[in-house]
């Protein structure tokens, strides 16, 4: 069990915000069927700042659901501290790696990894992004009813081993993507949320078992391409992020070992495998229940604009973030919004609840992606990739991929209902669609200029 863990305050309600008294299994088994609509009824129900009781959690985990209590969670860092608060997710990215790291090891961490995410370095990439989206088309583009997330896991993870890795070889590739959608399937990542007996490695058909036989798969195949690309002769010129994090040094001249560099290519890859294909899955879902949200956007990208696209991905990350909560621990004996929060109690900032407060987001069940295009929303109350220190650092590379996909689906197809609108489950801290995104994309019958690819008819019901 982790440090965190063990020293979590056990429940006492004076010591907490204010809970529901239902048994720590129902809510457990509520906020994983529907996270959002069980937090929205406890925040109704308590205010802004509230306690939650499920697992793996023997206290509570503290909710912050409103733009300043949300604001102190995520910038707060003498009164909340991260890296011990992601111990839930320890087993799977690797203690070392940045999403766990805690301070003050992690603002030196974030330094040597930021440079490859620069603005500049994303431009770069932007041309791969785009003939991967266009490569794995045909495999959406079918006429028929398709559930997204599946194609959406496929990219995003093609675009990582590219980005990432650098991986060209399509063997080698091919390796890593069956590793990787094991590893990150659901059934897997929920043994995170089992108690810890259940977590642990009781033989190859327990479910710890096999999340760790899993996870060792994945790592035995990123301590090869670490070796592999120390060793290699042309590592200069290449601008793969693992190739840059090889070469990147310090203040003080000192790099990355090996161990710190598997646990942050393990950290990065499953931070924005998964969340970046949710975004994408969201989007295009809600924009095929929506028509004249829609029928406004293909019109402006036409016209040679992304002023609504950017407006778009916002709306989204705003009614559907990929990221449920970020995670804080008390540093010491508190309050936060008014409430009791002891000390290492675990801390949690719901994003996906600040953006439904109607005070700050009017008719906030409503997709409306022009409510983005005027003035800036009040800070902290859109955090769709976390705030502070420790926001997500590969946004830039997250909201490339999203918007390319979206430019060159849209370009040649109009996305439309494949059922109905889908609620979200909650997979670790990650909202999915529950039938995964399922959308029909219609071919246009006129393209922008450039494009020649066309889709196939849709084939009459047998």
């Amino acid at each position: 069990m982790s440090v965190a863990f063990a020293r979590e305050p056990s429940w006492a309600p004076r010591l907490f915000p204010p809970a529901a008294r239902a048994p720590r299994a129902v809510q457990t088994a509520r906020m994983l069927l529907d996270p959002r609509g069980y937090a929205r009824s406890l925040r109704r129900r308590f205010g802004p700042v509230f306690s939650l009781r499920t697992y793996p959690y023997r206290g509570a985990l503290v909710c912050a659901a409103g733009a300043a209590a949300n604001r102190a969670v995520l910038t707060d860092h003498a009164r909340f501290t991260g890296g011990d608060a992601a111990a839930l997710l320890a087993p799977a990215v690797g203690a070392g790696s940045l999403i766990c790291t805690p301070p003050p090891l992690h603002l030196g961490h974030r330094k040597l990894l930021l440079p490859p995410f620069h603005g500049a370095r994303i431009a770069c990439w932007q041309e791969r992004v785009r003939e991967l989206v266009r490569s794995g088309l045909p495999g959406l583009l079918t006429g028929d009813g398709v559930a997204v997330r599946p194609w959406a896991q496929r990219l995003t993870l093609d675009i990582i081993l590219r980005v990432v890795f650098g991986v060209q070889v399509p063997a080698r590739a091919a390796a890593f993507r069956h590793a990787l959608d094991a590893f990150v399937a659901t059934g897997n990542l929920a043994v995170l949320f089992l108690p810890k007996p259940l977590q642990r490695d009781l033989g190859p058909l327990s479910p710890g078992g096999r999340f760790h036989r899993l996870r060792a798969t994945v790592r035995d195949l990123t301590r090869e391409e670490i070796a592999a690309r120390r060793a290699a002769p042309d590592r200069a010129p290449r601008d793969d992020v693992l190739s840059l994090l090889l070469d990147a040094r310090d203040e003080h001249g000192a790099g990355l070992d090996d161990a710190q560099l598997l646990d942050e290519l393990t950290g990065l890859v499953l931070a924005g495998y998964e969340t970046t294909a949710t975004t994408i899955v969201w989007t295009l879902h809600l924009l095929a229940h929506h028509p004249a949200a829609r029928d406004d956007l293909i019109a402006d990208l036409d016209a040679g604009s992304d002023r609504l696209l950017k407006a778009t991905v916002s709306e989204s990350g705003r009614l559907r973030p990929a990221v449920h909560h970020a995670m804080r621990t008390a540093a010491h004996d508190t309050e936060l919004g008014g409430h009791p929060v002891p000390r290492h109690a675990f801390v949690a900032a719901l994003f996906s609840l600040t953006h439904l407060d109607p005070e700050l987001w009017p008719q906030p069940d409503a997709f409306r992606p022009e409510r983005h295009l005027g003035a800036a929303p009040v800070p902290y109350s859109l955090t769709p990739f976390g705030g502070g220190l420790r926001r997500c650092i590969g946004v830039s590379l997250a909201q490339l991929e999203t918007e390319t996909v979206l430019r060159e689906i849209l370009a040649v197809a109009v996305p439309e209902p494949a059922g109905p609108p889908e609620t979200a489950r909650l997979v670790s801290v990650t909202m999915i669609p529950a039938q995964g995104g399922r959308v029909r994309l219609r071919a246009r019958r006129t393209h922008p200029a450039g494009w020649v690819r066309q889709l196939p008819e849709r084939r009459p019901a047998s």
